[in-house]
């Protein structure tokens, strides 16, 4: 009895998936999606495909690069007497602080 009942359960279950069809889309919905997309092109992604030509990216790399090279150029001839005797003061100053070592203790009987 119990067989039976399950039985059914399965054959009632293949049953319906008999008449099933596979879903199409509606007509022209491809021909509607590209329209979409072709007319979706706003500012950011005509710039984006703009600088992501190969000849504009390598363009940008090398003045960035032309502009870094400038600047550390130029930077060392700024480099006068007075900032240098500044730094030479700054590290003596370091070097003349006192400095206790965890080993170095004082006797607190005495």
């Amino acid at each position: 009895m119990e067989d039976k009942k399950i039985q059914t359960k399965v054959d009632e279950v293949m049953q319906s998936i008999d008449h099933v069809q596979r879903a199409s889309p509606r007509p022209f919905l491809f021909t509607r999606l590209e329209a979409r997309m072709l007319n979706d092109r706003n500012i950011w992604s005509r710039l984006s495909s703009f600088a992501g030509r190969p000849v504009i990216a390598f363009s940008c790399i090398c003045l960035v690069l032309l502009l870094n090279a400038i600047v550390i150029l130029f930077s060392g001839s700024a480099w006068n007497g007075t900032s240098q005797q500044v730094t030479e003061l700054t590290t003596a100053d370091e070097y003349s602080q006192v400095s206790y070592n965890i080993y170095d203790f004082e006797n607190a009987k005495q």
